[in-house]
C-alpha cells in the first residue's frame, strides 16, 4: 500500500457527468483509491449534482465545487485527473503533462468523446475508460496506477490559421503563417 499523500481531480468540465461523480463516491472505488495512497479527492461538478458526503472509513477527504474561472491550479496539484472525455479538458491536462484517465460520457453528442479518447489512448497520451462503472473494478484501478503516461508533443501554433488561409483561398506566402 502507497502512503497516503496523493490527490485525485476529478472534473466534468461545464457539462453535467452525474454518473461518473456517483461512481467515483461510491464504495468500490473509494477502497481502491485509499489503497493506492489517494487521500484528497476534489470533484468538479458542473451542472450536475452535488456529491453527498463519502464515508470517512477511507479517510479520503473530499473537495466539491460545480465552477472555477480555471482548473489549472487544481490540475497541477493533482496526481491523477479522473475526467470526462471532453477535447478542451483533455488538451489541459495534456498540455500540463498530468496523468489523465478520461472516462466516457456516452450520453453527450453522438458519443464524439469516444473518438478522442481512443485516438490518445493508441498514442499512450492517456488511459480511457468506456464506462464510469468500471472505476468499482479494483484491478481497472491497478493499471491507471501502472499507466504511464508519454508526453504529448507541443502543437503547432500557427496550424489553425494556415487552415484557415488555405479554407479563405488566401496564397501561401511567408506572411500567411505569422498571425498579424
Amino acid at each position: 500500500m502507497s502512503s497516503k499523500n496523493k490527490t485525485i481531480l476529478v472534473t466534468v468540465g461545464t457539462t453535467q457527468f452525474d454518473d461518473l461523480v456517483q461512481c467515483v463516491t461510491a464504495d468500490q472505488a473509494l477502497q481502491s483509491m485509499a489503497n493506492l495512497g489517494y487521500y484528497r479527492l476534489v470533484i468538479q461538478y458542473g451542472k450536475g449534482l452535488r456529491p453527498s458526503t463519502i464515508s470517512t472509513k477511507y479517510e479520503i477527504e473530499m473537495i466539491c465545487y460545480d465552477f472555477k474561472s480555471s482548473l489549472q491550479e487544481d490540475i497541477l496539484q493533482a496526481d491523477l485527473i479522473l475526467s470526462h472525455a471532453g477535447a478542451g479538458t483533455v488538451m489541459e491536462c495534456l498540455t500540463l503533462h498530468r496523468k489523465l484517465v478520461a472516462v466516457i460520457n456516452s450520453k453527450l453528442m453522438h458519443n464524439h468523446q469516444m473518438e478522442l479518447a481512443v485516438a490518445l489512448q493508441q498514442r499512450g497520451h492517456l488511459y480511457m475508460v468506456e464506462q464510469p462503472q468500471d472505476l468499482w473494478i479494483p484491478e481497472l484501478w491497478e493499471a491507471i496506477d501502472q499507466f504511464d503516461p508519454l508526453p504529448h508533443p507541443a502543437g503547432d501554433e500557427y496550424a489553425f490559421p494556415r487552415l484557415l488561409d488555405e479554407f479563405c483561398g488566401f496564397r501561401n506566402n511567408s506572411n500567411s503563417s505569422k498571425i498579424q
